[in-house]
């Protein structure tokens, strides 16, 4: 039965991509974790799952074996951490600002959240890059179409994933949820051109886990209310500041794209993805 579920996984790789991010999301959304150390292992052990769906689909290729090494990629995306680093510094300053205590065990739970990080950075590489990515370019790879609709599709599901759950019942909720998606969808599509010209999603992985902790390392130094952490979507007199935050980033975010086309855009050999992936 194992072997029969394996070879179909094998066979279909646009359903074991669908089946790979349904369980990813299933369990981000469904299994409790009340610490970071929690949302670590939960992390981890998504990184082990994503990895066996990305294998029925490519094989070791994404997974052992890499363009460049991940000195090369650090060095091109270095432009992420340099916009992220002042984001969590603004942070840091407002929450110190607001007196919001500070957390009595503050040093072990940054060590924590880098460690949450860059497994979240892994995670989401090898779902939202190169599982999705992989199976797009392994079903369509003779059409002229096929970078395009791997773009757009890597992007859109990514974005629309962080609001998925969220209830819609007015316009500046909407406006909301199309703003994150769109914002962290341009970030996304920034990673997936570095993928397409490093094939390495483990460095790729450690690049988006390290600015994700940039951008948010105030949150193990200081006490934060948990019910005020993690909202996409708010109502009331804060929707309107929540756009404009979704909005900055989208500039930001496209910057960052540019920035990152500009140095490597060119440099991708499209025709040898066609063959090997």
């Amino acid at each position: 039965m194992l072997r029969r579920y394996i070879l179909f996984l094998k066979k279909h790789p646009l359903i074991t991509a669908a089946i790979a991010i349904a369980y990813g999301v299933l369990c981000i959304k469904k299994v409790p974790t009340t610490n970071y150390f929690e949302m670590f292992l939960v992390r981890t052990m998504l990184c082990g799952a994503m990895s066996f769906f990305l294998y029925q689909i490519s094989g070791d290729k994404t997974l052992a074996s890499a363009y460049n090494s991940t000195w090369y990629v650090i060095k091109v995306a270095i432009s992420l951490w340099i916009f992220a680093f002042p984001v969590g510094l603004l942070s840091f300053f407002s929450n110190a600002a607001s007196d919001i205590p500070v957390r009595d065990n503050a040093t072990l739970e940054l060590l924590i959240m880098f460690a949450l990080f860059i497994f979240v950075g892994l995670f989401e590489e090898l779902t939202f890059r190169a599982i999705i990515n992989d199976a797009i370019i392994y079903k369509f790879r003779n059409k002229k179409f096929v970078f395009v609709l791997s773009a757009f599709l890597c992007s859109l599901i990514f974005g629309a994933v962080h609001v998925v759950g969220y209830e819609l019942p007015t316009l500046m909720a909407w406006l909301q949820a199309i703003g994150k998606t769109v914002s962290t969808g341009i970030f996304g599509l920034s990673l997936l051109f570095l993928y397409w010209k490093t094939r390495n999603i483990w460095a790729c992985g450690v690049v988006h886990g390290v600015y994700d902790f940039l951008v948010g390392f105030s949150l193990a130094i200081f006490d934060i209310p948990s019910d005020s952490l993690g909202h996409y979507i708010v109502e009331d007199t804060y929707a309107m500041s929540m756009i404009r935050v979704y909005a900055i980033n989208a500039l930001i975010n496209l910057v960052i794209f540019f920035i990152i086309w500009k140095k490597i855009g060119k440099k991708i050999d499209y025709d040898k993805i066609r063959e090997e992936w």
